[in-house]
Order: C-alpha cells, then structure tokens, then sequence
C-alpha cells in the first residue's frame, strides 16, 4: 500500500498534536517558574545589602504591577 492510500487515523494525530501542545505548554510553565526564581533571588540578595524591596524591584525594573506579588513570594 503507497503512503497515498494508507488509511488516515485522524484520532491518533490529533492525540499527538495535542501532546506536543501539553508538552509545550509545560515547558513555557518551567521556563517561567525559574524566571521567577531568578528574580526573587536577585531580590533577596539586594535585601541582605540593604536596599529596601522598592528600592530592589525599581531597580531591577520589575513593572510596579508585580511588585505585591513578589514581595509575598518573599516570605
């Protein structure tokens, strides 16, 4: 049978794409999770010598929106 007429398992691919979607997405997820890691330990180095966390974050240029919810993850 030539590739052309093989019978097509529409079910199977799209079960495949979807893995690839789910795999995807999990990646970006832990990307993003040590970004933010990054982050809060950039953060609690600058605590340790002295400047305040606004001072830290303005400097980091973290956007003010994120602000509150770093400073909680700090705890």
């Amino acid at each position: 049978m030539s590739e052309q007429n093989k019978p097509v398992n529409y079910a199977a691919e799209l079960n495949r794409e979807m893995e690839i979607l789910d795999y995807k997405s999990m990646m970006q997820q832990e990307r993003e999770k040590g970004r933010e890691e990054t982050t809060l330990n950039i953060l609690r180095n600058m605590l340790q010598y002295g400047h305040s966390a606004d001072e830290a974050l303005r400097q980091m240029g973290i956007p003010e929106e994120q602000w509150d919810t770093l400073k909680k993850k700090l705890n």
